[in-house]
């Protein structure tokens, strides 16, 4: 299929701004078919490049994929004079920067609607445009204890716990390309344009429902009952031989349980009355868990989901990245592609990278007739010549003096 072919196809979208929930926007925009041009600077990195340690490939080739990457410094005036230039030629404008910061760079909201009237406007934010808390500023890891989300993660009587990762930011970066094409759809069918302004902290609330709705209707604060569930037993992840190896199994019906008790050689315990129903198994979760333990401790994770799950036993893995790595059915499904990474010293000043081929994953949606491109990696600034020579029209000697004096760079 050509691009010509793609949903976006001829939509240019323009990107300004760092970390997971704007660069996944982009990505997914651009594996759609529209030409993603993520304006970044040598002078200051996004943090994504040095995840894991001194590794651009750590966020990069997830979050950056299929864009046309180039090196502007909107803070000097011939920058932002070319910065204005790519503005004009652009469909959509994605950012995560305060209005402030924008402000003072010469590129806020009325301006850049001023250089083209009718351009796609998407201002992602940490908690809001308005309100009580639009001035402060937010990270992911943050926005789980706001949003609820942690309140509802941990063990029984410990303190809430968070997911080691930008939990909301993920799925900013899905509602917001839903958003960008309905206001494209919009623009298309109307002419009208489009301001819009989205959050991490609200995407983040917006997961916690269930917990919302139990409130109103209840008035009930959800409890933190580690890997337990108020309706199966045993439920839970339960280690396993070998380094930090574990397995979940989740045990709902009592035909479930029946199988159970085949596959682990039915042994007396399971015959007593405390664990005769599922009420009664609930109500003696810490003896079953222990026992189940003991169990799954004597054996393999892959044995103990193996077994389980050929009894139909609700079990699984709890895959490490090897795991991930490994997975044949990942592997089956195409969603690992080769790409490069680049390694680098991040202490040292000239960010001279050193590249390597891997792996990264492929966009999760399979669409039959319009499927979602990988897309090539782009290191910082390799599209220079192409996005300042045939898209501005500049001259080679205007891009020389501009990086000269570091206004491209």
């Amino acid at each position: 299929m050509t691009n010509q072919n793609k949903p976006l196809s001829g939509v240019r979208v323009l990107e300004l701004g760092p970390y997971v929930a704007l660069p996944l926007t982009g990505r997914i925009l651009a594996s759609l078919g529209a030409e993603v041009i993520k304006v970044e600077t040598n002078k200051v990195l996004d943090e994504m490049n040095f995840i894991p340690a001194w590794s651009r490939g750590g966020g990069q080739p997830e979050f950056q994929r299929g864009k046309k990457r180039i090196t502007i410094d909107v803070r000097t005036p011939d920058g932002l004079e070319v910065f204005k230039e790519l503005v004009k030629v652009s469909d959509v404008f994605i950012t995560n920067f305060r209005r402030n910061i924008l402000d003072r760079w010469g590129i806020d909201f009325p301006e850049l609607r001023r250089l083209r009237q009718d351009i796609i406007l998407m201002w992602q934010t940490g908690l809001g445009g308005i309100g009580p808390y639009y001035t402060y500023k937010s990270y992911g890891i943050l926005v789980q204890h706001m949003g609820g989300v942690s309140l509802m993660s941990g063990e029984e009587g410990e303190p809430p716990a968070t997911i080691n990762t930008s939990y909301s930011d993920y799925h900013t970066g899905v509602f917001q390309p839903v958003a960008i094409m309905g206001a494209l759809l919009r623009r298309r069918l109307t002419g009208q344009p489009a301001t819009m302004e989205s959050s991490i902290f609200k995407s983040g609330a917006l997961t916690a429902g269930p917990a919302i709705l139990d409130y109103q209707s209840m008035g009930r604060v959800p409890q933190r009952i580690g890997n337990r569930d108020p309706f199966a037993a045993p439920h839970g992840a339960y280690q396993c031989q070998g380094d930090d190896r574990w397995c979940a199994i989740a045990i709902q019906t009592e035909e479930q349980w029946q199988s159970f008790r085949q596959v682990i050689g039915n042994p007396d315990w399971c015959s007593e009355d405390a664990f005769s129903t599922m009420e009664f198994r609930l109500a003696n979760q810490d003896r079953l868990d222990t026992l189940v333990g003991e169990w799954a401790a004597t054996r393999t994770a892959e044995d103990v989901m193996t077994q389980l799950q050929d009894a139909g036993v609700p079990a699984s893995v709890v895959s490490q990245g090897q795991d991930l790595y490994e997975s044949e059915h990942l592997k089956a499904r195409g969603f690992y592609q080769p790409t490069p990474y680049y390694l680098a010293d991040r202490s040292n000043p000239a960010y001279e990278w050193e590249q390597f081929e891997g792996i990264a994953a492929a966009n999760p949606p399979k669409m039959s007739e319009s499927p979602m491109d990988f897309g090539s990696y782009s290191n910082i600034g390799e599209d220079n010549d192409y996005v300042f020579k045939e898209i501005l029209g500049m001259s080679q000697a205007e891009v020389d003096r501009f990086t000269k004096n570091q206004s491209l760079y």
